[in-house]
């Protein structure tokens, strides 16, 4: 891959925000819980970053366990949200 092609700066800014936007979630005793499209989409960012650990362990030779089922794991913290 060129390296011009490389845009790490902007995704790193947006998966900060995701960290950020997740840990917020957890820790606010008012959140409500993720309407539908942003349960999916937050599965969608999960399964994301998940697969780019996998790839830089991999390729590191780290051994990591199975992948979690994201989707179980958001929607068990999704129903808790507001309920705090």
């Amino acid at each position: 891959m060129s390296e011009h092609l490389r845009n790490f700066g902007n995704l790193t800014r947006s998966l900060t925000k995701f960290e950020v936007d997740i840990h917020d979630m957890l820790t606010h005793d008012d959140t409500a819980a993720l309407v539908p499209e942003d349960l999916a989409a937050a599965g969608k960012l999960s399964r994301s970053c998940w697969a780019v650990v996998a790839m830089l362990c991999g390729a590191a030779g780290v051994d990591l366990p199975t992948e979690p089922d994201w989707d179980d794991i958001l929607a068990e913290v999704n129903a808790t949200l507001g309920q705090q």
